[in-house]
């Protein structure tokens, strides 16, 4: 069976489905792709068996027929061709590719030996989410997931999906950020799952740049995520589905403050650079410590190990309430203030022992709650 297809849209689907497939010894067929020519269309699918993929592009094709490749030789071949239309055909256990003067035949198997791919039914409950916003939400929260196994609950992102709203919520128990983003039209479809950590980074690698609308279907034990590019003159559908994390995420809402000792409003810029000098002093327990004191109005930082030896510095700024000191681990400091956009930022400290918060006038709906380090 043969297809003609666009370069662009294989060298996109190809680079998309390589992330997903598995370098699995014991399971050597995940190492490769699906392809399957069928009607006006060519798909690629790829699964490591938590995660899969398909990706969907047009094509003339003149039947319908499967096999299975190892993508990177496509891949390869692809990037150096320079024609716009690449000849695809699935014949006697070979996928031959021409273009141009290119002439090459890679070597298939039999398209039943390769993992079946859950689905979509139809009935399934959905919702529908701007692209780029989900994206850019999950990639504020999914560096604060746990990477613990005693606890594969707080290992994954919780997506909570309201009616006028939805939160994407991750944390190690350490530090714990949440983003809130509205829907646009109120939601009839109201429910929670716990995402695992590498679908989070895997949509925001494959949806990052994308635009539009993007449809999310979830049954009890999987969510798919639904797109087609209908922008572009040859449409192209992704379809990511994920196994989901079973379990009851923690009530974080209960450590949220909701009230502080004391309340510091500090440049952004400045508080990021405060916090790097004194981590560069810290040594190997990451502790910088934070004093506040509405007196002075500003921030003192401290540091020091036997190794680095010492610093002190003073942030100016505008702090109300108690004058308050805590230690904190600076890198989980620093992670927070890197996702926060706009000039200045406010921090409420509760003291040595209570949590602290972080959150951004320019940047509503986004919040970041660090614990102390107690002594």
């Amino acid at each position: 069976m043969k297809a003609t297809v666009l370069r662009e849209n294989l060298k996109e689907g190809l680079g998309i489905v390589e992330r997903i497939v598995a370098k699995s010894l014991t399971l050597p067929i995940l190492n490769n792709t699906l392809i399957s020519i069928q009607k006006n269309s060519v798909k690629l699918s790829a699964t490591d068996l938590q995660l899969g993929i398909y990706y969907e592009f047009p094509g003339k094709t003149d039947g319908d027929k499967q096999a299975i490749f190892a993508p990177r030789l496509l891949s390869s071949l692809v990037s150096v061709i320079a024609e716009n239309q690449i000849n695809l055909e699935i014949k006697d256990a070979n996928l031959i590719v021409r273009s141009g003067g290119y002439d090459a035949s890679i070597k298939t198997l039999d398209a039943e030996d390769f993992p079946i791919i859950p689905i979509l039914k139809g009935d399934e409950p959905f919702v529908e989410v701007e692209i780029g916003a989900f994206c850019r939400g999950m990639n504020q929260v999914v560096g604060m997931a746990g990477q613990s196994q005693a606890r594969p609950e707080i290992s994954g992102i919780f997506c909570v999906f309201e009616k006028e709203k939805m939160k994407i919520v991750a944390t190690d128990s350490f530090r714990l950020a949440e983003k809130k983003l509205a829907f646009e039209k109120p939601n009839k479809n109201e429910t929670s799952f716990i995402l695992p950590q590498k679908t989070a980074r895997e949509l925001i690698s494959i949806f990052g740049e994308k635009t539009g609308k993007m449809k999310i279907f979830f049954s009890s034990t999987q969510a798919f995520f639904d797109y087609t590019d209908e922008k572009t003159p040859s449409p192209v559908h992704i379809q990511v589905v994920s196994r989901l994390i079973e379990g009851e995420y923690p009530h974080y809402e209960d450590i949220m403050p909701t009230n502080h000792k004391t309340k510091a409003a500090v440049p952004r810029a400045a508080l990021a650079d405060h916090v790097k000098v004194a981590g560069i002093f810290s040594g190997k327990t990451n502790e910088i410590r934070v004093l506040a004191d509405p007196t002075k109005k500003g921030l003192f930082f401290s540091s020091q190990s036997n190794e680095a030896g010492e610093n002190k510095s003073f942030l100016e700024g505008e702090v109300t309430g108690d004058k308050v000191e805590a230690a904190f681990n600076w890198r989980f400091l620093s992670e927070g203030i890197a996702q926060m956009k706009g000039e200045n930022l406010e921090f409420g400290l509760n003291g040595e022992d209570g949590p602290a918060l972080l959150q951004s006038g320019d940047q509503e709906g986004y919040v970041y709650v660090i614990m102390p380090i107690k002594a």
